[in-house]
């Protein structure tokens, strides 16, 4: 099995990461190190921080939100074998948070650069990444580890840069972005639950940074204003029901999934508000769509600022190109 990357270099760090058989004992405190080591290489000076853990029992696309601060006695493992990699998907947010909410408000000064880097090498990067691991057959994901903190605004500039650039996912340089957890494993159907091993870790301070995006590299180089809405308002299926005559067969059976049944979710998403925003609903209709969509849930989760964020730009795109 690969993982899109040209070369595999060492992994010194955490042996059991690397390994689908390793004991389950090594590979649960392999995954608290590297939790550990991550968060405390990049962690700013403050009072409260706050680190975020996410699952996702697998057959569901409801997410379960996790904090634990860091200080104290700091208990990961409990989280980690309360929600174990065998029966949940595993993800963590890199970045760390002021309060116990992954709101993108609560993002502390971060060290760090994040990319879905999907199918692309991560190694053809530049700078290249400080640490890779795979998330499924030919998919990576990946962290850069800065030598000087930066503003959650500037790092995901630096994170957008590198995934527009690169080959990477375009739609994933958030602030309050989630990964999957290193030593779990992708519970996805049609997957067969590969192992998610990490590829690559140095966590050398990177001087160098990606030059930010300018308007030729995207359709704007500043994220449209994230528009007011409701997911809460309406039902998803009655939604669907009241705009069936507008919409076509594809989009209407995407409304009704209750699993996901695609790997590519942003293009799903997209066709979803493409449809309902040209049948002319209303922003809080074609939010409570998305908003309990296994297609948003499995690719953001409970993330409120992500579904308003996404949902302006697509449709800050539709209308740029009318």
């Amino acid at each position: 099995m690969t993982y899109g990357t040209k070369r595999r270099p060492k992994c010194f760090n955490f042996p059991a990461l690397e390994n689908a058989n390793a004991p389950e004992r090594d590979i649960l405190q392999a995954q608290y190190d590297f939790l550990l080591e991550l968060w405390e290489s990049v962690a700013t000076s403050g009072p409260d921080l706050f680190a975020n853990l996410c699952f996702r029992r697998k057959g569901t696309s409801k997410m379960i939100d996790k904090f634990a601060p860091l200080s104290g006695d700091i208990r990961l493992d409990r989280l980690l074998k309360r929600y174990d990699r065998h029966r949940y998907d595993q993800y963590f947010s890199p970045n760390l948070y002021a309060r116990p909410s992954r709101k993108l408000s609560g993002v502390r000064m971060t060290r760090l650069g994040w990319c879905d880097v999907d199918e692309a090498d991560p190694f053809a990067f530049d700078p290249q990444p400080s640490v890779v691991w795979g998330t499924s057959p030919g998919r990576t994901q990946a962290l850069w580890i800065w030598d000087r903190p930066h503003s959650p605004a500037q790092a995901s500039a630096f994170s957008k840069a590198l995934a527009y650039r690169h080959g990477g996912d375009k739609g994933g340089s958030a602030a309050n972005k989630l990964l999957r957890l290193p030593g779990s494993f992708n519970h996805k159907p049609g997957y067969d639950t590969p192992f998610i091993p990490l590829v690559h870790f140095d966590p050398s301070p990177i001087t160098a940074r990606p030059k930010p995006l300018t308007s030729q590299h995207c359709v704007s180089a500043a994220e449209p204003e994230a528009l007011k809405m409701n997911p809460n308002a309406h039902d998803r299926h009655a939604v669907g029901k009241k705009y069936r005559l507008q919409l076509d067969t594809s989009t209407r059976h995407l409304i009704r999934h209750n699993h996901a049944q695609a790997s590519d979710r942003s293009s799903r998403i997209f066709a979803m508000v493409a449809g309902l925003h040209e049948a002319r609903a209303t922003l809080d209709e074609i939010a409570s769509v998305i908003w309990s969509s296994p297609y948003f849930r499995e690719k953001y989760g409970e993330n409120q600022n992500a579904l308003e964020t996404e949902i302006s730009r697509i449709i800050a795109k539709l209308e740029a190109d009318q």
